[in-house]
């Protein structure tokens, strides 16, 4: 009998190990003038979100203190040991971090760390995350898959 995720998985593994025909010409997709942003709908605490936004070159998940306070955890921010730089080389130091808060990606609970800066809400992208958790995210999900296997 088979096993309820093995479909999945076999799935996934044939994604991973597609071959690709080196003698084929590569097809190329035209430039985007504007590529809009990548946003990612996820569950933080009680709040459902949209919209955070994924950015590739960040290795924070940075959240404001109005958001914080909208979860509760303002007041047990741990103290900041690092300081943020920016692109435009400045710098500016966080409020505090809340560790190991669970971030909902899909079907996968993640703890994550939130550094929490004074800034004004952006009610369209309420969190920015960074691509370390994405990855932790998949990865965690095709683990589960496995094991259940």
């Amino acid at each position: 009998m088979p096993r309820p995720n093995s479909d999945k998985v076999s799935e996934l593994l044939e994604v991973s190990t597609h071959q690709i025909n080196l003698l084929t010409s590569p097809t190329f997709l035209p430039k985007v003038k504007d590529q809009g942003k990548f946003t990612l709908p996820c569950t933080l605490g009680h709040i459902e979100l949209d919209n955070a936004l994924v950015d590739s070159g960040a290795s924070i998940n940075l959240l404001s203190l109005t958001m914080a306070e909208k979860l509760g955890i303002a007041g047990a921010l741990q103290r900041p040991t690092t300081s943020i730089m920016f692109g435009d080389a400045t710098s500016k130091s966080p409020l505090g971090v809340f560790k190991n808060y669970h971030l909902k990606i899909g079907e996968c609970i993640i703890q994550t760390d939130l550094t929490v800066m004074e800034m004004e809400e952006e009610r369209d992208l309420p969190l920015l995350l960074g691509t370390l958790d994405l990855f932790l995210s998949i990865c965690s999900h095709i683990y589960l898959l496995l094991i259940e296997f």
